[in-house]
């Protein structure tokens, strides 16, 4: 695995590249809840349809498993063009909707092409970043994410604050298009079609697919949790408002986004289990100290916990569900995990609610719902093997 021949690049330019496509996958995903009341009002919807508006929406995002495993067979770049592009066009389009219907399509066809764009960014960083920095490269790459969605709340907040419309957030999608057409020439093609050998998804090791999966599947329940419930938490719940806040809250936080970071060194250093097992074991920990915590300052050093916890696994399952496997396959194997995601990122917030009553609140329930990064933890240690390239050995990415 690593760098094809032929295809040399400065150490972490394509993820510099590839940055618009992740920062506009973290954006698009974040900016509908937030809009969501807005958009409700403009088109006189109830509660009810609103929130059916949403599920068809969010419904586009299975056409990852028709768009990711064309990867496999046209190559990364021309795929990876055509869902940016895609996603452009529907994203601006939205800003013009003339009603219900037509903000469903557009959207609809936007996260059809979003659901791989990510998916496909991190394979494609995956086979290019020099294997001794790959780690560093998934940490920036999976931290633009991340800062899409703090994008998007901050516009949310200067589109409150001016009194616009819900259609400014939706304008900006056009960046995206203007952004990596610009440097798409400069991003190297890793699997030309007929380049590598098409793998069957048989011939993959059981227990790697199924530790990946599940792996994936864990991954993915907590932060969606947390994030769809945070706010009932905190406003009704803990009965905290902003007034309650301080500089040095926000300043802790802030600086707790930097577990991308500090994970894509380590997974350098020591590897990927051990990092994996780390982070995933402490995110669990800090959920539960966290969300139990019965003080204001409690509360925020715990949450700032879980923050640097959560988003130091995300490399680290970064890692796992492309370099465990073939070239060949990552396509196909990148469309069953972002499947996983999926059905994890529906059933969490569900699955906290129906807890809340058992175990004595939503702040229990969100601190047994981070149990499942425990069991993340568990699944690396039992199944997945180290696939950091060392420089006495050689990389495990072919199926024994």
């Amino acid at each position: 695995m690593g760098r094809r021949a032929g295809s040399e690049r400065p150490p972490g330019r394509p993820s510099l590249l590839l940055a618009p496509a992740t920062f506009f996958e973290g954006y698009d995903t974040f900016v509908l809840a937030l809009a969501l009341p807005l958009i409700r009002k403009d088109f006189h919807l109830t509660v009810g349809r609103a929130g059916l508006m949403a599920s068809i929406v969010f419904a586009g995002s299975f056409g990852v498993f028709a768009l990711l495993p064309l990867a496999d067979r046209l190559g990364r770049r021309p795929v990876l063009a055509v869902t940016i592009a895609g996603y452009t066009v529907a994203t601006f389009a939205t800003a013009f909707s003339r009603g219900v219907v037509d903000f469903v399509l557009y959207q609809f066809v936007a996260r059809f092409f979003l659901s791989a764009e990510y998916t496909l960014a991190t394979i494609v960083v995956v086979e290019t970043a020099e294997p001794a920095r790959r780690g560093r490269a998934l940490g920036f790459l999976t931290s633009t994410s991340a800062l899409g969605q703090a994008a998007a709340g901050a516009g949310f907040l200067v589109v409150l604050s001016l009194h616009a419309s819900w259609r400014v957030l939706y304008l900006v999608g056009i960046l995206p298009l203007v952004l990596v057409a610009r440097a798409r020439k400069d991003l190297p093609e890793t699997a030309p079609p007929g380049s590598t050998p098409r793998v069957p998804l048989r011939s993959l090791p059981r227990p790697w697919v199924l530790g990946t999966g599940a792996l994936v599947f864990l991954y993915s329940l907590f932060p969606s949790a947390v994030t769809t419930l945070a706010s009932t938490l905190v406003l009704d719940t803990w009965k905290l408002s902003v007034s309650d806040l301080r500089p040095w809250h926000f300043a802790v936080w802030l600086v707790a986004v930097g577990g991308f970071f500090v994970a894509g060194r380590l997974l350098d250093r020591w590897g990927r289990r051990p990092t994996a097992i780390l982070f995933l074991f402490s995110a669990s920990v800090a959920g539960a100290f966290a969300f139990t915590a019965s003080t204001t300052t409690g509360r925020v050093l715990g949450l700032a916990l879980v923050i640097f916890t959560l988003t130091g696994t995300t490399p680290c399952v970064a890692a796992f569900s492309t370099e465990l496997f073939p070239i060949g396959v990552r396509g196909r194997v990148g469309a069953w995990l972002r499947g996983m995601a999926i059905v994890g990122q529906a059933a969490a917030p569900a699955a906290a609610t129906l807890l809340a009553g058992p175990v004595g609140g939503l702040g229990p329930a969100l601190a047994v719902v981070g149990t499942s990064y425990a069991a993340g933890a568990a699944v690396v240690y039992f199944l997945l093997p180290e696939t950091l390239v060392r420089p006495e050995g050689s990389e495990r990415s072919e199926p024994g």
